[in-house]
């Protein structure tokens, strides 16, 4: 089965921000593999929705959201809903962020 996956404006920042990071801190090829494999996730996780575990937030909009790890970046995570057929991909956050001041903020999962 193929799923669909889409990827909200937030997230598409957060991956712009990420790849033009390691461009800085490591090279370009690096940044290049770190958005191939972002693609490869989201694919993943797209035919297999409930892969991810609870990001266990208190907000109860947040309910349905799971959370991923980036093969090959195990520190990032992505932060998706499920769909009926698919994943919506919310944002792509470093693990150490505080995901609870992160979504405390107004409009952080639209």
């Amino acid at each position: 089965m193929r799923g669909r996956f889409l990827v909200k404006p937030k997230a598409n920042k957060d991956l712009d921000d990420y790849a033009q990071y390691l461009v800085g801190r490591a090279s370009l090829n690096v940044a290049l593999r770190f958005l191939a494999s972002a693609r490869e996730t989201f694919s993943l996780l797209s035919t297999q929705p409930q892969m991810g575990w609870h990001s266990r937030l208190n907000n109860p909009r947040l309910k349905a959201l799971l959370v991923f790890r980036i093969a090959g970046f195990e520190n990032m995570l992505v932060l998706y809903r499920p769909l009926p057929a698919g994943v919506e991909i919310l944002r792509v956050v470093h693990g150490s962020r505080n995901l609870q001041a992160l979504f405390r903020r107004r409009g952080e999962v639209e």
